[in-house]
């Protein structure tokens, strides 16, 4: 088998394997996670369903690459949007933050995939590959903040230390050493901003706000001001721009 040939089956099982994310993807948006079946990505696609086998090994194969797929997608969308605030790490995070609002409240099938409950965790070496690209962004972010222009922490200590035990790990797993003070900053940071970002994708707030966005900005401007940044409002962010 030549160069050229194995080149052309490859280009074409890669085009074959994007066309059949896409059809899922559309399933996925229309009906949800439990409405994606094989037979019926098969059907639209013109194939028989064991044929897609000779692709995906199955069902969950097909959602953990389509996984991969939306964790590329928001971090690459997340790192663009943030890079046009050049060396302001201030306006760095501002951007990044709502980057992400903006993408899941938009794509809410494929955050409830990407942020779904999972049985097996073993089965997701690759998509938390992707996922831990995705938070690294961020975890990235505070870091330089923190090194660069250092902002006064709360006093120690900041938790139990079954919880600080775990925030090292995980800090460790990332290559970080910061203090654990400043690390708690980083994940009740995380967590207030991204619980907004779920529960609005998710409509768990719509008994409470119409619209979510003026609530998520003052969580937001009370996350930068305890780090030491000066809050820019949306509008006024956009005419800077």
């Amino acid at each position: 088998m030549s160069a050229t040939t194995e080149s052309r089956r490859d280009r074409q099982r890669t085009a074959t394997e994007a066309e059949i994310k896409a059809a899922a993807r559309a399933q996925l948006v229309e009906t949800g996670a439990q409405g994606v079946s094989l037979r019926g990505i098969a059907r639209q696609m013109g194939m028989t369903a064991p044929a897609l086998y000779r692709y995906y090994s199955g069902l969950d194969n097909l959602l953990e690459a389509m996984c991969e797929d939306c964790f590329a997608e928001v971090t690459h969308e997340v790192a663009t949007q943030s890079a046009a605030s050049g060396d302001d790490l201030g306006a760095r995070l501002h951007l990044a933050v709502r980057a992400f609002r903006r993408w899941a409240v938009a794509h809410p099938a494929e955050f409830g995939l990407m942020f779904r409950d999972r049985e097996e965790p073993k089965g997701l070496e690759s998509c938390c590959e992707h996922s831990r690209r995705f938070a690294e962004q961020f975890l990235g972010l505070f870091v330089r903040i923190w090194a660069e222009q250092p902002f006064e922490l709360p006093d120690e200590p900041v938790a139990p230390e079954a919880a600080c035990a775990q925030l090292r790990e995980y800090a460790a797993s990332h290559g970080v050493e910061l203090p654990m003070a400043a690390l708690w900053v980083f994940a009740s940071s995380w967590v207030r901003l991204f619980g907004v970002i779920c529960m609005e994708v998710f409509g768990q707030l719509a008994f409470m706000f119409r619209d979510v966005e003026p609530y998520f900005e003052a969580e937001l401007r009370s996350v930068v001001r305890a780090m030491g940044i000066e809050y820019v409002a949306p509008d006024t962010a956009s005419a800077l721009g």
